[in-house]
């Protein structure tokens, strides 16, 4: 009996030793990952839960939120959501440092993947950026650095959803740009084009708070839910982004970098197309009423 209470002391020691200090755990540094999991159909958690992996490491989440807490090594690289019913779905992850909280955000999964693909590039010299961070619905990666193109792999899709999925790119030195994936898919890609980012050491401010104005009008109805997809180039397939009106009067106020565009207004059956060349960041462009028929 004596010789077994040794046993289960040097045991409980090692326990306590492993789970010790500086962020560790039973593998050693770890790091606390958080996020939630949601359905790119819907916008709302998978019913039954999915499971997130990371090395032998996983957790069901909550059937009401999507919302996850993971512990894993410092050296993690990826997790994979598991849901019932859907493929697997494999996110990139950001580098990790020990006793951190790392919040991934909304991480999406649905029954079809594909590549979205593009190009960042500086607004103002057209030259391209190398090393932006791109992130999409959960998906993470960097632009070339010689090209500045991107391709972001294992996307969720569902070309019957609700949700106008937006990305975000991120450099050093940069705005931030927000942009719509929601260009038509061949073969299984998405290209969503140029992305422009506007340095913020720019001589030229834009605009406040905006260089392109006028005032979309309805007949027979208030301006409320009108969207405008802006096109550059002007025959460009697919808009680099839109913007939803959502006072009645129908005034909008827009900041477009120095290009061409194709504005195209849309409520319902009615429509309205205008075109517009923007030259500076200050001067601001009226295009007066827009009378959607």
């Amino acid at each position: 009996m004596r010789i077994l209470y040794g046993f289960l002391a040097l045991l409980i020691v090692g326990v306590l030793s492993g789970c010790g200090g500086g962020g560790g755990g039973a593998f050693g540094p770890s790091t606390l990952l958080q996020g939630r999991v949601v359905l790119v159909s819907t916008g709302q958690p998978p019913n039954p839960a999915a499971t997130v992996i990371v090395g032998a490491q996983s957790v069901r989440t909550s059937t009401q939120e999507g919302a996850f807490q993971l512990r894993v090594p410092t050296d993690a690289r990826q997790l994979t959501v598991r849901t019932p019913g859907l493929p697997d779905f494999t996110f990139n992850l950001p580098p990790l440092q020990a006793g951190a909280t790392v919040d991934l955000g909304d991480l999406y999964v649905g029954a079809q993947t594909i590549a979205v693909q593009g190009r960042v590039v500086d607004a103002l010299t057209q030259q391209v950026i190398g090393e932006a961070g791109v992130a999409l619905l959960g998906q993470r990666t960097l632009s070339n650095p010689t090209t500045g193109r991107f391709t972001l792999n294992g996307v969720a899709y569902d070309p019957e959803g609700v949700l106008d999925p937006e990305g975000e790119v991120r450099k050093a030195g940069y705005i931030p740009r927000r942009f719509l994936a929601d260009a038509p898919v061949i073969d299984g890609v998405m290209d969503v084009g140029d992305i422009l980012l506007l340095s913020e050491v720019d001589d030229n401010p834009p605009g406040q708070p905006g260089n392109v104005r006028g005032v979309a009008r309805v007949p027979l109805g208030d301006a409320v839910g009108v969207r405008i997809d802006i096109y550059t180039p002007p025959n460009a397939p697919a808009p680099l982004e839109s913007v939803i009106l959502t006072q009645p009067n129908g005034a909008f106020q827009l900041w477009l970098l120095p290009a061409q565009y194709r504005l195209v207004f849309t409520k319902e059956t009615r429509t309205a197309e205008r075109t517009v060349n923007v030259v500076s960041l200050t001067a601001t462009i009226d295009l007066g009423v827009v009378n959607l028929e």
